[in-house]
């Protein structure tokens, strides 16, 4: 008898395959964590926790960075980050990290060095928390521009460009507001118009 797709499943398969970190597969736009804010750096990791053993030989580079005193100037570093130390018997070393977003993301450590070690910290630490996604482009638009990328010379008058540079109507400097005197003698202008 064949089986029926269950319907109340596809959304939580999608969502599954959505959080796998396959590149090749997603596609986007650089983006960004929309409760950072422009003045203050919120960081995205809430949570990070390792996992290792206490006598398994692959967990010795874990060890070594615990021991050493790397973990706990980590933790004093970034106070906004709650670490935890697990240890738990017969367990290869993980490195699990939680983000503001509810993405999790777990880095394997088998026999890696302390130097290691400490380098996906500083991974996990710098990370948003989004999937990687192959860019499409390095620039991120809503929608599809018409025109192309803008430029500071698209709306120029290309009276510029048959003219003589030494007329006085091009060296002028040009304001978007106006001075003191040319809003009094427009205010007087009006004045004079009105009262025609």
């Amino acid at each position: 008898m064949p089986s029926k797709p269950r319907i109340d499943r596809i959304k939580i398969c999608y969502t599954a395959a959505m959080h796998l970190n396959y590149g090749w597969r997603m596609r986007g736009y650089p983006c960004t964590p929309f409760n950072n804010a422009a003045t203050k750096y919120i960081s995205q990791l809430h949570r990070i926790t390792v996992r290792f053993c206490r006598k398994n030989e692959c967990s010795a580079g874990v060890r070594h960075f615990i021991g050493s005193g790397l973990l706990s100037q980590f933790a004093s570093e970034n106070p906004s980050v709650v670490v935890y130390i697990q240890p738990i018997r017969q367990n290869i070393p993980v490195l699990r990290a939680e983000y503001g977003n509810g993405r999790t993301i777990q880095i394997v450590l088998k026999n890696f060095d302390a130097e290691e070690v400490e380098r996906h910290f500083n991974l996990l630490r710098t990370r948003s928390g989004l999937p990687v996604v192959d860019l499409v482009s390095r620039q991120s638009a809503q929608v599809a521009s018409v025109q192309g990328m803008w430029n500071p010379m698209l709306n120029i008058n290309s009276e510029l460009n048959v003219s003589e540079l030494s007329e006085k109507k091009f060296s002028r400097h040009r304001t978007a507001e106006s001075s003191a005197t040319e809003y009094v003698s427009s205010l007087v202008e009006e004045n004079v118009s009105d009262s025609r």
